[in-house]
């Protein structure tokens, strides 16, 4: 009896299989960002989450919006967009007159860092 082993169709095989895998721990990641990222006043963050493209072995994921990995790490003291702080105040607080002290405060102290990216990472590795 006489065996051959393929290996170029066993590569081929398993780089379909692991390019499967890579799709579905993907998938699950950006499920998880969007449960773990806050949701601010308008939820636009949780919403923004996505696969770009995926090409040979490598996948690009994650969010078009500026502020995501401000929200992640925290910013040090800055003056914050008056306007944008007076809908989160209102959406988020219920009261547009809070949004003084919170300009304040961003401009004082910054803001906290949320790494919501972490929380999603461990919460796709314990799926998988």
């Amino acid at each position: 009896m006489r065996l051959v082993f393929d290996l170029d169709e066993l590569e081929d095989e398993l780089d379909a299989e692991t390019q499967d895998i890579l799709l579905e721990i993907s998938n699950e990641f950006v499920n998880q960002l969007q449960i773990e990222a806050p949701t601010g006043a308008t939820g636009d963050l949780q919403r923004s989450f996505q696969i770009f493209f995926q090409r040979n072995n490598e996948i690009v994921l994650g969010s078009r919006l500026g502020y995501a990995d401000d929200v992640r790490t925290g910013t040090p003291p800055h003056t914050p967009d008056w306007e944008q702080i007076q809908i989160w105040a209102r959406r988020k607080l219920g009261d547009e007159s809070a949004a003084g002290a919170v300009f304040r405060s961003i401009q004082q102290r910054g803001t906290e860092p949320n790494d919501y990216v972490s929380r999603a990472m461990d919460n796709t590795l314990d799926r998988f």
